[in-house]
């Protein structure tokens, strides 16, 4: 007999991890359930956040977060959802069920993020839940508690998109059943055949198998126990046993016939058990009384009673059996089982069963001269550690061949999952060479940030964004990690919950920091040294708080095969990883040579062909130079490494001046890579390479092939699919990992090149054969993509949801800016010839080539890199779009974006900087010859197809009608940027480019009018009067007209207002039109506007003193008179009037400015006569025949007309003098008539 350990070193699959927080607001159900009919609690939907638990230290998270049990099942149904992840929380007491379909109808819009909390009065045992399904609507959840009680409840798959069927369906849920078998013995494990249809193994060695026909439900559940028939057995129901043939698991001592793994036969006629005493039996179930039909060793050995109690197997490992069916793989089989032992140094059997009712007639071991050992997860002969299997899952294949085998190993904390394609015929030769392993992220590998000196950013800023890197770690275990660190570190500083936990974890350091003594003997240098190392080695321990708690989280539980899309799962205590093939460089960097060299026909690698080549690139000789590349970048300290990858940032991201060799000799010099490469990095990397030649047999081609093999076009995918938010989430994990390995193998190769160029270029043949600088720019190139979809993948996108009906206020959603703007886009691949595993693999690189532009060859780097620029300033996210301006390009196009995002932040000169670089080649169009710098425009049909092309570009940032302004000449540009600062209130700039615009108008009037009516609007606003002045004289009558009172209200409401009204060398057509708006009293431009009677007259005086100025400007000596003639008669009852209200002591001073009964500042009685009677004095009315005086027209005596004389005026100014003297005199009556005074 052969005996062989297996080993496997190829990586084929890898994981994408994901974390279990909600995937949306409100999606948490509780229902707290209850032994009774009708006691169950209503659903009660939960807030995300309002649920959560502030965990204080290690135990409580564990309770809270970590789950005991947890598994996915998979609906026999077609529908949605048919995949459910559930797990075991709070001391067993809560039993969480949720989604977790990758996928879901293209014409259903709900998406199922609602998680189902059940809360169970009494814990759930372990083994204690089961699932099974008909293929329809429903799926039936049973679980049996420590206090013997059996719940079964249906669940609709709509419940889990739509909480109402939840709430009708709860309602129906019957009484929890306590088999009557328990009051003498104790359940050990559930199994559920149907929904109809139970098995449940007791600790006696019993089975009892539960029953219930169609449309009964809970309580109705008809028992029958059954087991051996021997008479130990019936004796061991009553007597509780306790020998060396017993074991005890979770509390209870176990019987060792006790069926420890129990799984139906397809057709479910037939039960098959593993039981405690190594032992696989298989029962008929549908004989009147059940029975045992076939019983063997597990290894099929003969063993003596008194050995039984050395092959006892651990009653917590039911997965070590697992029934499939292979039809067609070997004529007369009906199914199949395989097994797995522990002991004799682990091996597993394939148990063909023909007919188990005939016994041992009837199964048979299938190759059973080979032993079937599990691989060897540890190489090192000297290793002491202990592996276990701890789960396997097997199916796929048609007619027995492409089976596959997923197997999961485990030690304390470490795991390794396998995967083996086989022929169930021709298994043992698999069996020993073709397992592969599942490689674990290299995300979950980084180190953690090492701040320095020369960074700009805060070493505070650098750890937050590493803990807070998108899937990383949750929120909950950062706010269990913070409790335990300030309790350990005893910290003082304030830990409100109304704050960040972003900010309490920083005040929470930076106060420990603090909180340090400091010599005040040394040296600045010295202390700020000090600081820093304090800072390190804070971040540090609470670094190793996160890394403790996080372990707990990836602490293996089971493993899951859907054999409907082929898809692996691995389901963690606070996590869950579908496992997906690698790509072509996944592969070549994850594997070495030797075992690409050995690789099974399954896991294809192909070269890479070209005509220009002589020879194709094999996938060894591209793994050599990775390795060599990758182990050449380890030999380099932490710091290096970090400078290269800043210096590189600002290399790849400028506008190169110099030369590619200059630029590599200049970044080579600033990184200093002189002092840090050693001469046996270089020896080990001149050694790595030895089969390609060492550095003389190193070609352009062994890098370009590389490079070909990243992803760069997409395949032709008819999916009507959709992916759900956790498939965006997996996607973006997946994305994260790919751009990871992909880029840390482009940086590789950049620095082997660099060193090459610049210290080994004596060794390399010719140029035609390394062309270090055409290699270094196709790197760069690429690294530029790579460091772009990076960002897009850690950069974090809060966005507003819609108010829920429950809450009054908006709610924020968190996603990264590639699931936002590009993950949602990307339908899934079919499943029509790959396996899901594959076909999440070739979505994620749909995804990395869509982000790049697609399959369109037209579509640039520079033209993606301002397509997401736009979408982040039309969400109106600056802070990010602020953060990404730094990939930005030089071109016209990108800058006008740069001088939008300067205009949203309010950095003005910046905008205006931009807008007035990217003028001329916006405006000219860069894909139309036909435009000039004096605006020439295009044809109509020419300048929509360009208007559609920026809103397409723009990602509709600019509407339809902004974008016409593109390509259309340098008035139609200068107008749109007018109009956006118009539109942010910032006049002075919009008057500017008004002013451009107007320049290059051509003889257009409506967009010449537009221009100028824009000029003068913004010139009012910054009270600019002049240029108002020179628009509005530039304008038609018809729209001076309009203007002018809006000119003059701004115009006289400053204080030199009136200067410059007069001052102005208004054409002969304003005159009147000024003249009407001075004399029209419906209008005041003062600027007392407080309403009082004082303000009323400063107002009116101001207004007849400017329309007298104006009349007097034109030389109209009696327009200006009229204009002052009603405030004279306003002002004599007025001064006639405060005299008798002072009883005659009133006091007037002739030729002042203010009398008694006059308001400060208001024109006088004195004043107002010498003006109206010297104006009138210069009237020239030589020509009037029938007056021989100077005369005006008044109409303020009660609106009657009449003509007023200079001598009527002359008469009222010497009637004032007389009343003034007798009053300064003590002349006056003690009778008056009107106001009229009585002098007699």
């Amino acid at each position: 007999m052969e005996t062989h350990v297996p080993s496997a070193s190829l990586h084929a699959f890898v994981e994408a991890r994901t974390d279990l927080e909600a995937l949306s607001r409100d999606s948490l159900v509780r229902i707290r359930l209850s032994a009774s009919r009708g006691s169950h609690s209503r659903p009660q939907v939960l807030s995300n956040t309002a649920d959560s638990v502030l965990c204080n230290n290690e135990e409580t998270f564990g309770r809270s977060y970590l789950a005991s049990a947890s598994s996915i099942y998979y609906s026999k149904s077609k529908g949605y959802p048919r995949s459910f992840l559930w797990r075991v929380l709070e001391n067993n007491k809560v039993l969480e069920i949720r989604s977790n379909d990758l996928r879901r109808p293209g014409n259903l819009k709900a998406d199922a993020t609602i998680i189902l909390q059940l809360l169970f009065p009494s814990a759930i045992r372990k083994g204690g839940v089961a699932w099974a399904d008909d293929g329809g609507e429903t799926v039936s959840v049973f679980a049996l508690t420590k206090t013997n009680d059996l719940f079964t409840l249906t669940i609709p798959n709509k419940s889990f998109y739509d909480v109402t069927c939840l709430e009708e369906e709860s309602g129906r849920w019957p009484t929890a059943f306590k088999p009557s078998s328990f009051t003498l013995t104790t359940p050990h494990r559930l199994v559920a055949g149907s929904p109809a249809q139970l098995v449940i193994a007791l600790a006696d060695g019993k089975l009892l198998s539960l029953i219930r026909k169609d449309g009964q439900d809970g309580p109705a559940w008809q028992e029958r126990s059954f087991d051996d028939g021997h008479w130990g057995s019936s004796l061991r129901g009553l007597i509780n046993w306790q020998g060396n043939n017993t074991i005890r698991y979770d509390g209870t001592v176990l019987d060792q016939n006790t069926a420890i793994a129990v799984e139906y036969s397809p057709s479910r006629t037939h039960l098959v058990t593993i039981c405690a005493n190594h032992t696989l039996k298989i029962w008929n179930l549908t004989l009147d009384r059940i029975k045992n039909v076939f019983s063997m060793d597990l290894l099929g050995q003969r063993r003596e009673p008194q050995d039984i109690s050395k092959v006892m197997l651990d009653a917590g490992s039911p997965d070590i059996l697992r029934v499939f069916e292979a039809e067609g793989a070997i004529i007369g089989d009906e199914y199949y089982a395989i097994t797995y032992s522990p002991h004799d140094g682990g091996q597993f059997k394939i148990w063909a069963i023909r007919d188990a009712d005939q016994g041992k007639l009837g199964v048979r071991f299938l190759h059973s001269d080979d032993i079937l050992r599990p691989p060897d997860p540890d190489s090192d002969p000297e290793s002491k550690t202990v592996w276990k299997v701890t789960d396997f899952k097997v199916g796929g294949g048609v007619q027995g061949s492409s089976m596959e085998l997923w197997l999961l190993m485990r030690s304390n904390k470490r795991y390794k999952t396998y995967s083996l394609t086989f022929d169930l015929v021709d298994l043992p030769a698999a069996w020993n060479e073709k397992w592969v392993l599942i490689a674990t992220e290299t995300l979950g590998l980084i180190q953690a940030p090492q701040p320095s000196v020369s960074d700009a950013q805060d070493a505070c800023e650098i750890w937050l964004k590493f803990f807070f890197y998108p899937g990383r770690y949750t929120r909950s275990l950062l706010e269990t990690a913070l409790s335990i660190y300030r309790s350990a570190r005893k910290s003082t500083s304030a830990n409100d919950a109304k704050v960040s936990l972003e900010e309490r974890l920083s005040l929470a350091i930076m106060a420990q920091v603090r909180s340090q003594s400091v010599r005040d003997d040394v040296d600045r240098c010295t202390l700020f040294a000090q600081y820093q190392e304090s800072v390190q080695q804070e971040w540090s321990l609470f670094y190793q708080e996160v890394q403790d708690l996080d372990r707990l989280r990836w602490q293996p539980l089971a493993l899951t095969f859907d054999e409907q899309s082929g898809i692996p799962c691995s389901v963690f205590a606070s996590g869950c990883a579908f496992i997906r093939g690698c790509d072509g460089v996944e592969a070549l960097a994850r594997n070495a040579p030797t075992a690409l060299q050995k690789a099974p026909e399954s896991f294809e690698v192909p070269s890479i062909e070209d005509g220009s080549r002589q020879s194709p690139q094999l996938p060894e000789e591209l793994s050599i130079l990775i390795q060599g590349a990758a182990a050449f970048r380890r030999t380099f300290s932490a710091s290096f490494q970090h400078e290269c990858h800043k210096l590189l940032l600002s290399e790849l991201w400028q506008d190169p001046v110099y030369s590619v060799a200059d630029r590599i000799d200049n970044y080579y010099e600033r990184c200093g890579f002189a002092e840090e490469v050693t001469d046996s990095a270089i020896h080990s990397l001149k050694e790595t390479l030895a089969p390609l030649g060492s550095f003389e047999g190193l070609t352009s081609d062994h890098f370009l092939a590389i490079i070909e093999r990243l992803p760069s076009s997409t395949e032709e995918n008819g999916s009507s699919l959709m992916s759900t938010k956790l498939g965006h989430k997996i996607l973006v994990r997946g994305m994260q990992e790919v751009l990871n390995v992909h880029a840390q193998v482009l940086f590789d190769l950049l620095m082997v090149i660099v060193f090459i160029e610049v210290e080994a270029q004596e060794e390399v043949v010719s140029d035609a054969n390394l062309n270090t600088s055409g290699v270094f720019m196709a790197l760069s190139e690429q690294l530029k993509l790579y460091q772009l979809m990076q960002w897009l993948a850690r950069s974090i996108w809060i966005q507003q949801e819609e108010a829920r009906p429950s809450h009054s206020e908006h709610a924020s959603s968190s996603s990264t800016v590639l699931e936002s703007l590009f993950a949602t886009a990307i339908r899934p691949q079919t499943l029509d010839r790959q396996s899901q595993s594959h076909a999440l693999t070739g979505t994620i690189q749909d995804l990395l080539v869509h982000v790049r532009g697609g399959d369109d060859a037209s579509m640039t780097l520079d033209q993606v890199i301002v397509h997401i620029h736009c979408n982040l300033l039309k969400q109106g996210d600056t802070d990010l779009a602020s953060d990404f301006a730094q990939f930005q390009p030089s071109t016209a196009w990108a800058v006008y974006i740069r001088g939008r995002l300067h205009l949203q932040i309010g950095e003005l000169v910046e905008a205006a900087v931009c807008f007035n670089k990217a003028a001329y080649n916006l405006a000219a169009g860069q894909s139309s010859s036909d435009q000039n710098q004096q605006g020439d425009r295009q044809s109509s049909s020419e300048a929509g197809k360009a208007a559609r092309a920026y809103h397409k570009a723009s990602a509709g940032f600019l509407s339809v009608e902004e974008a016409e302004c593109f390509a259309n000449g340098l008035p139609k540009y200068y107008t749109h940027i007018v109009h956006l600062f118009q539109a942010a209130s910032f006049p002075s700039y919009a008057a500017d480019f008004a002013r451009l615009a107007i320049q290059f108008t051509p003889q257009s009037p409506g967009l010449r009018l537009s221009l100028l009516q824009s000029l003068f609007a913004s010139s009012l606003q910054t009270s600019d009067i002049e240029s108002a002045y020179t628009s509005l004289s530039r304008l038609p009558p018809k729209d001076q007209s309009r203007l002018l009172p809006e000119f003059m209200k701004a115009l006289l409401s400053l204080p030199n207002g009136p200067g410059q009204l007069l001052d102005f060398p208004w054409p002969a057509h304003f005159h009147a039109a000024i003249d009407a708006e001075l004399a029209d009293t419906r209008r005041s431009w003062a600027t007392m506007t407080d309403g009082s009677a004082s303000s009323a007259n400063m107002n009116r005086d101001r207004r007849m003193k400017i329309l007298a100025a104006w009349r007097l400007r034109l030389g109209d000596f009696r327009g200006a008179a009229a204009a002052m003639y009603p405030q004279l008669q306003a002002l004599v009852p007025q001064q006639h009037k405060g005299k008798r209200a002072s009883s005659g002591m009133g006091r007037s001073k002739i030729g002042g400015s203010t009398n008694d009964g006059m308001t400060k500042g208001s024109l006088g009685v004195d004043e107002a006569y010498l003006s109206v009677m010297n104006l009138m004095a210069c009237i020239d009315d030589t020509g009037d025949r029938e007056r021989k005086e100077a005369w005006l027209l008044s109409d303020a005596d009660g609106g009657k007309r009449r003509v007023v004389t200079i001598e009527d005026v002359r008469k009222g100014w010497q009637k004032e003098l007389d009343r003034r003297s007798v009053v300064e005199g003590g002349r006056w009556g003690f009778g008056m008539v009107g106001d009229e005074m009585d002098l007699g």
